[in-house]
């Protein structure tokens, strides 16, 4: 198990926090909407042995300082642009990168447009998501909105069947974490994200990994975006039985396990 450490570093003039785990080749992993890095701790220590991986607190998420004026990212394209700023900051070499859900979508996005990219692992990540009403966002931020108790059914239905009692814990606290500004920021990037006329100029290695009981992002909105990743030299789909729409936290041993099969297959 490796040492997970904790360090701030400047992005675009604002203190970002991130944790870092394991030696060799570098990973950025995504964390889901509205939540924060520490849920890829499990998935950290299972590849420590062989990689190096850095998670970010988007801005105003977890310990991350929020933009200027309490803002938050709230497009697909700002966020990967906040990334691609973040790994020539703390990471400075060419990187594999993963995400979950909003992550993941970010994830196939920054393949698509930036060099620094060499291989992808996507989880409930999909091209194209329109799952979010604008009224349903707006109230996110209402004052009369309890965010946090009005989600939290939403949010736990996510959740797989054959999720740990660990991860399932952490996904309730998530939700009592909530801060609407960042959870209705990325949302609306979420519901919002259109990158279909991207696919094609994916050009690394993929791996798609779908938990069979999400219903959020369905096995067939996965699936048109693996075929619309013409060009990429190896594109692997991967079900996992029981999971949910938050596969790195609910069973972070068998994620890992995946995802180091897919980099022995990629070369990565």
């Amino acid at each position: 198990m490796g040492e997970i450490l904790g360090r701030y570093v400047e992005v675009g003039g604002r203190r970002t926090y991130f944790e870092s785990c394991g030696e060799g080749a570098p990973i950025l992993a995504i964390h889901t909407a509205g939540r924060e890095g520490r849920q890829w701790q499990g998935v950290m220590e299972h590849l420590a042995a062989r990689y190096r991986v850095f998670v970010p607190d988007l801005p105003g998420h977890g310990k991350s300082w929020p933009l200027a004026g309490n803002r938050c990212l709230q497009d697909a394209h700002d966020i990967a642009g906040w990334l691609r700023e973040f790994a020539e900051a703390a990471i400075g070499e060419r990187f594999i990168v993963t995400g979950c859900s909003l992550g993941g979508n970010l994830s196939l996005l920054m393949a698509a447009l930036f060099d620094e990219v060499r291989g992808v692992v996507a989880l409930q990540g999909c091209d194209h998501t329109p799952s979010f009403t604008e009224t349903a966002l707006d109230i996110m931020t209402h004052p009369q909105v309890s965010l946090m108790h009005s989600n939290m059914d939403f949010s736990m239905s996510l959740v797989g069947s054959q999720s740990t009692t660990e991860g399932r814990d952490f996904s309730e606290w998530g939700v009592l974490s909530i801060v609407p500004l960042a959870q209705q920021g990325d949302l609306r990037a979420y519901g919002r994200c259109d990158i279909r006329s991207l696919m094609d100029k994916v050009r690394v290695p993929v791996l798609l990994a779908h938990g069979t009981e999400d219903w959020l992002a369905s096995k067939e909105m996965v699936e048109a975006a693996q075929g619309r990743l013409v060009n990429a030299p190896l594109v692997c789909m991967n079900s996992l039985p029981g999971l949910g729409h938050f596969p790195h936290l609910e069973d972070p041993d068998r994620v890992s396990e995946v995802m180091l099969d897919f980099f022995e297959k990629a070369g990565l």
